[in-house]
């Protein structure tokens, strides 16, 4: 009766076992600045091109025929960036930051006028529109660059 009460017990608790549920650990959750990163560069980075539908639009005038092959490529791993096609406006490459505390702006290092200023992002679908305001230079160098851009790219 022993052997049988023992038998008994421990199949009863092998069963038991075999129905519990292990709980799966849940993935860590990703902080804003995380996903602000991803919403803007991919996980890989990504280029956006003036294409087609793209435009550089300064103070609502389309300026577009001036950058033909505008190209803007953000890595979100370094923060760096690339640009073809503006060396007028920006630096050839260089690093980004977010406009803290806000996770909708960005500022690009350099010393073109696109640098150390806030630009603004938006990301609709695969296209990118960045917003920003080129400030007239100390001395008045450099002042046909001065006004307000909207600038349209397209992500591949």
């Amino acid at each position: 009766m022993n052997k049988s009460f023992t038998l008994f017990f421990l199949c009863f608790f092998y069963l038991a076992s075999c129905g519990e549920k292990k709980e799966e650990p849940t993935p860590p959750q990703k902080t804003p600045e995380e996903l602000a990163i991803e919403k803007l560069s991919g996980t890989q980075g990504i280029s956006y091109f003036l294409g087609t539908s793209g435009y550089v639009k300064r103070n609502q005038v389309d300026e577009s025929q001036y950058y033909p092959d505008f190209n803007f490529r953000v890595q979100g791993s370094n923060k760096s960036y690339t640009t073809s096609g503006a060396p007028d406006l920006f630096e050839s490459s260089g690093t980004w930051e977010f406009v803290v505390p806000n996770l909708d702006k960005i500022r690009l290092s350099g010393s073109k006028p696109a640098s150390q200023i806030d630009i603004s992002f938006t990301k609709n679908g695969q296209d990118l529109i960045l917003v920003f305001s080129v400030p007239t230079p100390p001395g008045g160098k450099v002042a046909s660059l001065t006004g307000n851009y909207e600038i349209k790219v397209t992500g591949g």
